[in-house]
């Protein structure tokens, strides 16, 4: 059973989601918007894609909350903004809530996870939600540098913001998350008391660690485990 929050604890949660970082002027609280951190420039006409995963604001609530909002995900610097009187706010990295996109049907909650050997919370999409473990993906845009011509032959390549390859997780009770390894016996470590069955019923059903909808099959299997 979720726990019930009053409307002041509510709008308590929502203020310091809603508002990132707070900073005082003449003694009075303001509520300011973070300043993005980009290694390129925005408004260059040359840059192609972008470091959204959906450029426009969709409609999405946040749990333990019935109000709407229009948030977007901005996967290259991994923020989620929620727009706020015609203005973006960043939403903060805080493991108690998740976000879920209405139309689209996407749940996004944040876990802590390994980055550059240093863990750190981020948002994941949430595919399947177990009693014990949790199917996830990390979403993810990298930037490319321009590439000027050398010669007549070359082409120019235009600075990018490009949507890679989703990578898959699993995610613990404890929130924090863990990238699958390459191997496949690792993988199944990963599941710790359950991975020899586990292994069983992917050979038998002969599923394996790179489809999605295997993996979906392979979790659900597990959550019907004792």
């Amino acid at each position: 059973m979720k726990p019930q929050l009053n409307n002041y604890a509510i709008a308590f949660m929502l203020f310091f989601s809603i508002s990132g970082y707070c900073q005082k002027t003449d003694s009075e609280q303001t509520l300011v918007d973070r300043t993005s951190i980009t290694t390129f420039d925005l408004r260059s006409k040359e840059l192609v894609g972008s470091i959204y995963i959906n450029e426009a604001f969709l409609p999405a609530k946040l749990s333990y909350s019935q109000d709407q909002y229009l948030i977007r995900y901005n996967a290259y610097q991994d923020e989620m903004e929620i727009e706020k009187n015609g203005n973006p706010y960043h939403l903060s990295k805080n493991l108690s809530y998740s976000i879920y996109f209405e139309g689209i049907n996407k749940t996004y909650q944040v876990y802590n996870y390994l980055n550059n050997k240093e863990t750190v919370p981020g948002f994941f999409v949430v595919l399947f939600n177990g009693d014990n473990i949790s199917l996830l993906i990390k979403e993810k845009i990298k930037f490319y540098d321009e590439v000027k011509a050398k010669n007549g032959y070359d082409k120019y390549k235009p600075p990018t913001l490009k949507r890679v390859a989703d990578e898959f997780y699993i995610g613990y009770k404890n929130k924090s998350a863990k990238e699958f390894p390459n191997k496949k016996k690792d993988i199944l470590a990963l599941f710790a008391s359950k991975a020899e069955e586990i292994g069983t019923y992917m050979n038998a059903n002969k599923l394996g660690f790179k489809n999605q909808e295997d993996l979906l099959q392979i979790f659900r299997y597990y959550d019907t485990l004792k």
